[in-house]
């Protein structure tokens, strides 16, 4: 039945995977793999408590918006050449919606079956200083060996929109332990380089040659390193294939564990943040203390701070349209 109970948790579970929600950000709070065998692994980092969500947050498993990523002096000239103004959370740049973004609300919950669950949030014009009222809905679909999210928005003014989901994977189980054996594939031949505020800088630059080449499936950060210092990796890779389209962007594998798990997106960008800022003092849902690495974020969205740049995806959603992003993790044999 539809509610807006605080901290309302939600379970879709089949003969392979059981998958938790809870509607304080929309967010995915365990992602498990079931086994005959044996017992179930968790590969999605989560706290053991929602309220542990509020206190030491990094948007981990949420529904980021109104706008996920980042925005440079939190503002933009809309198409009517009027400035906005939004309102920092990072230095002078808004990130993921700003302070009071859509991670940190609660949602209201208008559907559940035994495989599906149905979000809402309404956003009221000025929130976060974004113009507009603005409603949308996530949908998670539990089908077979794969989770679907579909997002949807409109607003009844012009205004910008770029939502993503901020799950942080370990195909180990083991949050205790660095992601970054992991190998990763992307299929981008080009990124996005960024100025010491993460913002990018002018252009796109090719892969081919660099760190941030994942066209073929590689370990993020291997042993032997043979390029100096490692890289510290939170950048926009520019997708091929058509934006709006549904296509595979992204597989990440863990060799030790034997385990899978590819990212399609209709969107035109995927952010890649190996984590770097997770400390012992944060605990995972089974007890593990937290590797500063113990994650790997894919989240696919338009470019950052492409309100701001006539040559990126356009952010812009005007009343009357509806903003679709539909995200589909597969986990493959």
């Amino acid at each position: 039945m539809p509610g807006n109970t605080l901290h309302r948790l939600t379970t879709l579970e089949n003969q392979k995977i059981r998958v938790g929600f809870c509607n304080q950000g929309a967010r995915i709070m365990s992602f498990c793999l079931k086994s005959e065998k044996d017992d179930p692994v968790n590969i999605a980092l989560g706290f053991p408590d929602v309220t542990d969500y509020a206190k030491q947050d990094s948007y981990i498993g949420a529904t980021c918006g109104r706008y996920a990523n980042r925005i440079s002096g939190a503002s933009y000239t809309d198409l009517h050449n009027t400035r906005v103004s939004l309102v920092a959370n990072e230095g002078q740049n808004l990130l993921h919606g700003g302070p009071d973004g859509f991670d940190r609300r609660t949602w209201m919950i208008m559907e559940e079956t035994p495989t599906s669950v149905i979000y809402a949030l309404s956003s009221p014009d000025g929130d976060q200083g974004f113009p507009g009222a603005f409603h949308t809905t996530v949908r998670y679909e539990l089908a077979g060996t794969s989770l679907r999210c579909e997002i949807s928005a409109t607003c009844d003014a012009p205004t910008i929109v770029n939502m993503t989901n901020h799950t942080y994977w370990n195909l180990s189980g083991r949050f205790d332990q660095s992601a970054a054996d992991h190998e990763l594939q992307i299929h981008a031949d080009q990124y996005l380089p960024v100025d010491d505020d993460l913002i990018p800088l002018p252009g796109r630059a090719d892969v081919a040659g660099t760190a941030f080449d994942f066209r073929t499936p590689r370990t993020i950060h291997a042993p032997s390193n043979t390029q100096g210092e490692k890289t510290a990796y939170d950048h926009n890779f520019c997708l091929a294939g058509k934006r709006g389209t549904l296509r595979k962007i992204a597989t990440l594998c863990h060799g030790a564990s034997n385990r899978k798990l590819s990212l399609s997106s209709t969107e035109a960008g995927l952010q890649f943040y190996l984590s770097k800022h997770f400390n012992s003092t944060m605990t995972a849902q089974n007890g593990d203390k937290l590797h500063p690495q113990a994650g790997i974020a894919l989240e696919p969205q338009t470019f950052p701070n492409s309100p701001n740049r006539d040559d990126f995806p356009a952010p812009f959603l005007n009343p009357g349209d509806t903003y679709s992003h539909i995200m589909v993790w597969q986990i493959e044999s």
